[in-house]
């Protein structure tokens, strides 16, 4: 990814995870959404439930919906890493809270294929806590009913993306017009922190 590439010619992809826990090396995915964005637009989706190999918790399935007979006959993760890793290309790698889905992501390719993955990481907590200090919670719930954005179905991956997405086309947008954002690595030092001079 070149960092210098114009914000409206680069491709964002926006991932969600549902899985059996919390931790990238334990715990397994059960199923991903991820959300093609180009030119502040919503343009492809790819989603699937993953058959984890192992049994799900029920708490987790309580709080997912997903159990063990919805993914006796999905494929493992084995057979979908291709797909995972064809769809991300070079874009850039989008989540809610990214370092959950991008650990899990990444180390999913790596143990399941030997794919080392590159991608530059855009999270949209840390967008949020920076466009939002008001919201006492930056979690995906609280931010879409600040901003009015309908989840289809929350803690499946495919409404959680879905709306991760609508965010940040929605960000990008105040971004650019605020503080004249132009490029991926404004976007990335705004995540982090930098400070930028707002548009007069």
């Amino acid at each position: 990814m070149n960092q210098q590439q114009a914000i409206d010619e680069a491709t964002f992809v926006v991932v969600d995870v549902e899985t059996t826990g919390m931790n990238p090396v334990e715990d397994r995915i059960t199923e991903i959404a991820m959300m093609k964005v180009q030119g502040n637009a919503l343009v492809e989706e790819f989603s699937t439930l993953i058959n984890p190999l192992v049994t799900i918790p029920a708490n987790i399935t309580s709080l997912t919906g997903i159990d063990n007979l919805m993914v006796q006959d999905a494929p493992p993760a084995r057979e979908v890493v291709p797909y995972i890793a064809e769809f991300l290309g070079d874009a850039v790698f989008t989540a809610h809270n990214a370092p959950f889905d991008w650990g899990f992501v990444s180390h999913t390719t790596q143990r399941e294929r030997g794919i080392e993955l590159t991608n530059a990481q855009l999270c949209t907590v840390k967008l949020s806590r920076r466009i939002l200090p008001q919201l006492p919670s930056k979690s995906l719930g609280p931010v879409t009913r600040f901003l009015e954005i309908k989840i289809p179905e929350r803690h499946r991956a495919s409404g959680d993306a879905y709306a991760t997405a609508l965010v940040l086309v929605r960000y990008i947008s105040y971004l650019k017009k605020k503080y004249e954002l132009k490029t991926v690595g404004d976007l990335l030092k705004f995540q982090d922190g930098y400070a930028l001079t707002e548009k007069k």
